[in-house]
């Protein structure tokens, strides 16, 4: 589970800086990961993870990367631009509305010599924070394209970077696309009830996880119509879950219809599980990509068949269906409550509840 304090912490300083000839390591070699950034520093930090290391964990981040090796505090200005940008290759991303298989997606493009799938690289995270209040912020604008860079080098020749955020920094999706006119991005979403039960399974820390969120997302990619603060104190924490997936799922409408099918598409989770090989041919198609020495079909066997948050673990999809049903039937008047009321309270803020599958449309 996501620890959603880490989402609006700063990141910290370290005080020492780098020597030049380590930044010139640091801006060429794609093992050398962008790891923090600091807008008052005006500085990077990376951490020494190669291909490996990043294929094996969950996640990008310091709960499962966090022992690896950490340079010293790189100030923008020590960086090469031009170095960066000769190292730099394709990127693009896959954001999401949380619990709805992006992981797994993620994982699935991770083909050697064709794309790296990079999931939730805490550097992004960093930009959260500084991005809310400091959105003409001349560190925080340059810090994030040339992390954007960096995070496109690839780690073998040829290869592909693909990136996907934690769903924390779905705000930072415009700027991306801003300043990355090559990247093209799948946007996945699950229902509102499939996000209700990952919410509510998850317990204390999911409902703060939520209420987190809606903290974030409430002044980044806020509804048409906002509560007062009284009122929203009074909301259950399923009714600001709710508010969250809305948020989330009005903009991502407002992106795809804005950038068109050329650079964004849409997929569902349950599209995804129920025609993997499919999807992965038409994600291949939309960044450029081809199977490498598995054909897509075999690619989606290999990485369906194990889960993709815990490693090592078989993946069965009939374990995960009886799960989320028995938390449904655990939680199920409080899910109905807040499913009804997000109903009426989308129709008065005129935001979507489907975004659909655009991904698979000719």
């Amino acid at each position: 589970m996501l620890n959603p304090a880490m989402f609006f912490t700063p990141a910290q300083s370290t005080p020492a800086q780098a020597p030049p000839h380590a930044v010139r390591v640091y801006a060429e070699n794609a093992e050398w990961l962008p790891w923090s950034f600091s807008a008052e520093g005006r500085s990077l930090v990376f951490a020494h993870l190669p291909r490996e290391a990043q294929r094996r964990a969950v996640f990008l981040d310091h709960r499962f990367t966090g022992e690896s090796e950490k340079s010293p505090e790189v100030p923008l200005t020590a960086l090469d631009r031009e170095q960066i940008k000769r190292a730099a290759g394709p990127l693009h991303f896959v954001f999401h509305t949380g619990f709805c298989c992006s992981t797994l997606l993620a994982r699935a493009l991770d083909i050697p010599g064709v794309s790296m799938g990079l999931k939730e690289p805490d550097v992004l995270v960093s930009f959260g924070w500084p991005w809310e209040g400091a959105r003409q912020s001349a560190a925080a604008l340059e810090g994030l394209e040339l992390t954007l860079d960096l995070l496109s080098r690839p780690l073998n020749p040829g290869e592909t970077q693909i990136v996907k955020p934690s769903n924390a920094c779905n705000h930072l999706l415009p700027g991306v696309l801003h300043m990355r006119p090559d990247a093209k991005v799948v946007l996945m979403h699950s229902s509102l009830e499939d996000f209700l039960v990952a919410i509510a399974k998850r317990g204390v820390a999911g409902r703060a996880f939520a209420r987190q969120l809606y903290r974030n997302f409430c002044s980044s990619i806020p509804l048409r119509v906002r509560f007062p603060d009284e009122e929203q104190m009074m909301l259950t924490d399923l009714q600001v879950a709710a508010q969250v997936w809305l948020m989330q799922m009005s903009f991502f409408a407002a992106m795809a219809e804005h950038y068109g099918a050329r650079r964004v598409r849409t997929l569902a989770a349950d599209a995804f599980l129920a025609q993997p090989d499919r999807v992965l041919a038409r994600v291949g198609d939309l960044f450029g990509l081809k199977p490498g020495t598995n054909n897509w079909a075999a690619q989606a066997e290999e990485v369906l068949s194990e889960h993709s948050k815990r490693r090592g673990e078989a993946f069965d999809a009939n374990a995960r269906a009886a799960e989320n049903k028995a938390a449904r039937a655990k939680h199920a008047a409080e899910i109905a409550a807040a499913e009804e009321w997000a109903r009426r309270f989308a129709a008065h803020c005129q935001a979507p509840q489907w975004l659909g599958d655009t991904l698979l449309v000719d």
